[in-house]
């Protein structure tokens, strides 16, 4: 089956941009009709032909290099043999340049512009007019730098593109990686815990009818060995949604490398104290909400993560040099899902949140918990 051609360039702006940029060749045609006919046939050939070499060239990716080499030529023609404002038709295959996929290519068809505006100014003796040539320059200048601007811009979009799908694959590989842990955790705790159980329930069931105290034994050890399996899942459990700060601290590093975000590690006053699990689950979290959105809306370049402990209480503080935001002061609760969950978490040990952002300054979070005074000793809120 033939497979049907895009309505639109694989790259760059939409095919009916091609179109509507032709208004401008309203002043090229003007001045081809006010030539003597034979003239005004040959000017008007022409145009045609660069038109249709122009919505070419932007529509396919095949011949495209010849058909942005044909415009060339045509645009020095028409500059050398009628008159010099012809010249700004170079501003139609310049963008046209930026997208050809070879390097080489590109060059060349850059170099094809340059020699083209060398002939004219040659040809109209520029160097002696230098009104003329000032007036020119910028706008040929314009014309050359635009197919490095078009290139560096769709290469800029596809690595951002290929950017995502890591981040995507990392997501699904982290996935693939939990789903394959617990499996194996299930299977090596309670894969031969159930096993003994239903041997020994057939043990029990053969020996009920001759030696009915025998099998007694072996349902009591059944119950014991279920409230063992039974055990072993709730530390399973427990494992599962445990986090530690000091495990975050990795993960982040992780997640912020893949968005291109340096991290940058602060380890205050205390930092080396193991928090209590409670505390080092919930600041956990907390840090991994923060970091995600730095990389999700922030757009910085560097993320910076504070953590210290002191008499007082713990410290996680996030900051970042990103875009930042305006705070509403009617609406100091932002309000999102991520952030209320971290305020929610903190009031079960009587932590809080701070937010301070400003546009273009980037962002600083402060989570905070204290320590309470159990039984005349200071002990972590969660302990």
């Amino acid at each position: 089956m033939f497979r049907r051609q895009p309505a639109r360039p694989r790259e760059g702006p939409p095919f009916i941009f091609t179109i509507i940029w032709l208004v401008y060749l309203i002043f090229p045609v003007v001045s081809v009709l006010q030539l003597p006919f034979p003239e005004k046939i040959l000017g008007s050939g022409l145009l045609i032909a660069f038109v249709a070499a122009y919505l070419t060239s932007f529509h396919r990716t095949a011949g495209r290099y010849w058909f942005i080499l044909f415009q060339t030529v045509v645009i020095g023609f028409l500059s050398i043999r009628y008159n010099e404002n012809f010249i700004y038709l170079a501003c139609y295959p310049s963008p046209v340049i930026g997208m050809l996929r070879s390097v080489r290519q590109m060059a060349a068809a850059i170099a094809g512009l340059f020699l083209m505006f060398v002939a004219v100014g040659w040809h109209y003796k520029f160097m002696n007019d230098v009104d003329l040539f000032l007036q020119l320059l910028p706008a040929l200048v314009i014309i050359l730098i635009m197919p490095v601007a078009m290139r560096i811009g769709r290469r800029s979009k596809e690595l951002r593109g290929k950017l995502q799908l890591a981040n995507e694959e990392i997501a699904r590989l982290s996935k693939i990686e939990e789903r394959q842990r617990i499996s194996r955790d299930l299977h090596d705790t309670l894969g031969h815990t159930l096993s003994l159980i239903t041997l020994k329930g057939e043990l029990a069931e053969k020996m009920i009818p001759k030696n009915p105290e025998k099998a007694v034994r072996e349902v009591q050890d059944i119950q014991a060995t279920s409230r063992a399996a039974l055990k072993q899942v709730r530390e399973l459990v427990s494992d599962m949604n445990m986090v530690t700060i000091r495990e975050e601290f990795d993960r982040a590093k992780q997640i912020l490398a893949a968005g291109g975000i340096v991290l940058e590690l602060k380890a205050g006053e205390g930092a080396d104290d193991e928090a209590p699990p409670l505390i080092g689950n919930i600041l956990g979290m907390c840090l991994r909400e923060a970091v995600t959105n730095v990389v999700k809306h922030s757009k910085a370049k560097l993320c910076i993560v504070e953590w210290a402990a002191d008499e007082e209480g713990y410290t996680l503080i996030v900051s970042d040099n990103g875009v930042g935001f305006e705070r509403d002061e009617r609406q100091p609760d932002l309000g999102t899902n991520g952030l209320r969950g971290m305020k929610e978490r903190l009031k079960l040990v009587d932590g809080h949140c701070t937010f301070e952002s400003a546009a273009g300054r980037g962002t600083r979070v402060v989570f905070t918990i204290p320590k309470v005074t159990k039984n005349g000793e200071k002990e972590a809120g969660g302990e």
